[in-house]
């Protein structure tokens, strides 16, 4: 019996003695990779990469070496190298489907750095079925399908990431924006949405479609409407509608529809620019600075923008007012000098011999704005 006990307490310490042997090397092959990933957060990429390479060499099986490995390979634009760690590690058949799915994402942004995006596709989608409300995933799946023009694709995927029916309808109005030209029944579907929502940009992508199908005056309503639901936006839609109206001759529609519309926004000189600029093109020079005299000293004149926009607005009007605005905004400039350091790029309003932010001596020079 006490032989028994003998050989049962001899094994056991074998055991544990075995353990202890064991124990050191494997923190040793530990503390390497965690002074690999140290190196990574540190932004020591080379560093990184041969720490890394001796936690393969000595731990073949530590797949998060070889998948930080490729990252950095990647980062450091040597991509070919990166795909090769990332597919030969894809066929590995000892993963867990946590590491599958890891490979899987890096292997998926190394096709999309070389622009495979089909390829790329094919891994975000299959991960994606995976994890259906990941966000993130929708949202790189989103990007891909609009690189491939997959319109249709990418729409579904919207409709889960824009909840709210005007996300989803601005959306609908950019796809459209992509689709007028190579697609317009379809680009006419989608604006359909963004339209039912009152999106500005929706109105005016269907004002263009009508009037490039020859309904000019219904297009021209829905160009206006896009100009009242987002006055501020008139610089961008009122080119437009100058363009059809000018072509069909209706400066008489044109005028009143110009001086309500900036009646109702006085306050945009966007609006009263292109007003002034219709009565220039038609030749009314007097109407045109009569209203400039009128409306010009509710906008701000201690902006250098708009002083110059009013003195651009009065060029081929009165070049004696034209000037007066100008000098009024190079006085502001020299009023507001400041200077900027050509070491740090950090601006102060008064002059000192050392930079207040990085220390450099005789690096403030005067920048006037």
């Amino acid at each position: 019996m006490l032989w028994l006990i003998g050989i049962l307490i001899f094994f056991i310490l074998l055991i544990v003695g075995l353990s202890v042997l064991k124990r050191p090397k494997k923190e040793k092959y530990t503390e390497l990779y965690i002074k690999g990933l140290e190196a990574i957060a540190d932004g020591k990429t080379d560093e990184a990469i041969d720490k890394l390479r001796d936690v393969i060499d000595k731990e073949p099986s530590n797949t998060g070496a070889y998948l930080y490995l490729g990252d950095l390979m990647r980062e450091k634009g040597e991509i070919s190298k990166a795909m090769m760690i990332h597919k030969n590690l894809s066929v590995n058949p000892s993963l867990s489907d946590e590491e599958k799915k890891k490979v899987k994402e890096t292997l998926a942004k190394d096709y999309f750095e070389t622009k495979e995006f089909k390829k790329a596709v094919s891994l975000y989608e299959s991960l994606y079925k995976r994890e259906p409300k990941n966000r993130k995933l929708s949202m790189v799946l989103l990007n891909l399908y609009e690189k491939l023009n997959d319109w249709d694709k990418a729409y579904n995927i919207a409709r889960k990431i824009y909840t709210r029916g005007k996300d989803l309808a601005n959306y609908a109005t950019f796809m459209a924006s992509h689709l007028i030209n190579e697609d317009p029944k379809k680009a006419e579907r989608y604006l359909s949405i963004g339209q039912k929502e009152d999106i500005s940009y929706a109105h005016y992508l269907y004002g263009k479609l009508l009037i490039s199908e020859g309904k000019e005056k219904s297009g021209i309503e829905y160009l206006k409407k896009s100009i009242s639901l987002e006055p501020d936006r008139a610089s961008a839609y009122l080119p437009e509608l100058f363009e059809y109206m000018f072509k069909s001759g209706e400066f008489s529609v044109l005028e009143p529809y110009l001086k309500s519309l900036f009646e109702e926004n006085s306050d945009n000189w966007n609006i009263l620019n292109s007003y002034v600029s219709m009565l220039k093109k038609k030749g009314e020079v007097g109407k045109a600075e009569k209203i400039l005299d009128e409306s010009v000293h509710g906008f701000d004149l201690k902006n250098p923008c708009i002083l110059s926009s009013i003195a651009l607005a009065y060029n081929g009007i009165n070049t004696d007012k034209a000037f007066e605005y100008l000098s009024a905004m190079q006085k502001i400039f020299q009023q507001n000098e400041v200077f900027e350091c050509t070491e740090c790029k950090n601006e102060v309003k008064e002059f000192s011999w050392k930079c207040p932010y990085c220390s450099s001596f005789g690096s403030l020079y005067p920048v006037r704005y």
